[in-house]
């Protein structure tokens, strides 16, 4: 098992996430939820469901295996997937069984174009929080935002956690595989983090490598698979 400091640029597979889990656990880290500040050793890892809750799920299930327990944010309002579909549910219904926390993924370019009135943005946060927590059977109170704006990073907001306010953010160690970036920097250059957020999409990893746009590629074939069977269904 490679030292997590050794850790080099990586091809997105599951078998070097595994890797990645187990060398954070070798080196004593602790799994928690958004639930305060985090302690020494402590990470909260988090994921946003851009793309699919079953790939969602396949990634859940690695972690439970290990014993690890993570926080799966999901979006409302995409037009890629939808949450009430039963494939969709079953699996959010799954991560849940397996012993994570799921939350709302925001995406605030849905609503607005620039910064809203705090109110607004609360009172459809918490909508959203409400529609999810119908489908979950739970209540909802964390909310990581799509594409994060700038009036929402180091934020506390009143109503739910903010996956960017300081406690999880600015005072911790936060590190993201955003757009596969860990393809040409490896996750941990300065070497090993106190306390850690660590954003993980699932969409992003699979068995064998595949880069960025062949993902995409794949997602958009099959969306539109899907809207053309919906669509012959209607005669059409």
């Amino acid at each position: 098992m490679p030292e997590l400091t050794a850790l080099g640029q990586l091809t997105y597979t599951f078998e070097e996430y595994e890797t990645l889990l187990e060398c954070l656990l070798d080196d004593g880290f602790s799994f928690v939820g958004f639930d305060g500040p985090l302690a020494e050793d402590e990470i909260v890892l988090r994921h946003d469901v851009d793309l699919s809750p079953e790939l969602a799920l396949e990634m859940a299930r690695l972690e439970a295996r290990l014993g690890i327990e993570s926080t799966y944010c999901v979006l409302v309002t995409t037009p890629i997937y939808n949450l009430l579909e039963v494939e969709q549910s079953r699996a959010l219904a799954e991560i849940q069984a397996l012993g994570h926390d799921v939350a709302v993924h925001f995406n605030t370019h849905h609503y607005w174009d620039d910064s809203p009135p705090d109110d607004e943005l609360q009172s459809q946060v918490r909508a959203e929080c409400d529609v999810l927590g119908t489908i979950c059977n739970r209540e909802v109170n964390v909310v990581s935002f799509h594409r994060p704006p700038e009036w929402v990073l180091d934020v506390d907001f009143d109503g739910f956690e903010n996956a960017y306010q300081p406690q999880y953010f600015s005072a911790v160690t936060y590190r993201s595989d955003s757009s596969q970036k860990w393809r040409s920097e490896p996750p941990f250059p300065a070497g090993r983090p106190e306390q850690l957020q660590l954003l993980i999409h699932p969409g992003l990893w699979s068995a064998t490598p595949r880069k960025m746009a062949d993902i995409v590629a794949d997602i958009e074939a099959r969306q539109r698979d899907h809207v053309k069977s919906y669509l012959e269904g209607l005669g059409a």
